[in-house]
């Protein structure tokens, strides 16, 4: 996987592969995030991705009123429309991450937090834990050196891997979270 709407869309449909099953009950349960439930955890989800592609064109409303998962879908195809655009794609934007064009905000930042918050979601509602393992090494290799950002936008200290760990759960540590 080496382009950046593969990356996206590998990590898009990943996620959205553990919130479509869910029921109302599940989204009450606690999260990996501390002081989140599930479903504030997919709130926040669609609203990074709502916020980043914000950042450009016409924005899609993101109306409340409807499901977690239609309101995932308007704001996940949102963005990927736009990161599809080459003029869209290739603007250049403030983020808290620094300047950068969309397409690469997405493949440095947004591809990372969906990825990250599909083992949360996972997690927190008894899904499938197990992430790409393509995905986890882009990540891992990306964010890697963005150590002391990180800690400044609300990831947890790290965390020690066990010995012999492999790159998932080296990764969800270095996030701050305990596999």
């Amino acid at each position: 996987m080496s382009s950046t709407l593969e990356r996206y869309d590998a990590a898009v449909d990943g996620f959205r592969r553990r919130l479509e099953p869910l029921a109302e009950s599940d989204f009450s349960r606690p999260s990996p995030c501390e002081g989140w439930t599930s479903g504030d955890l997919v709130d926040h989800t669609i609203g990074a991705v709502t916020l980043v592609a914000g950042l450009v064109g016409d924005r899609v409303d993101d109306d409340k009123s409807s499901s977690f998962v239609e309101r995932y879908d308007r704001a996940t195809s949102d963005l990927r429309a736009k990161v599809a655009d080459p003029v869209l794609g290739s603007t250049v934007v403030e983020s808290p991450f620094g300047t950068l064009a969309v397409k690469q905000l997405v493949s440095s930042i947004v591809v990372h937090d969906l990825l990250v918050h599909t083992w949360d979601l996972a997690r927190a509602t008894d899904g499938d834990e197990r992430l790409d393992d393509e995905l986890v090494a882009h990540t891992f290799a990306s964010m890697s050196p963005l150590d002391d950002v990180l800690r400044e936008h609300g990831f947890g200290d790290k965390v020690d891997p066990p010995e012999g760990a492999d790159a998932q759960t080296r990764l969800l540590c270095f996030l701050g979270r305990t596999p």
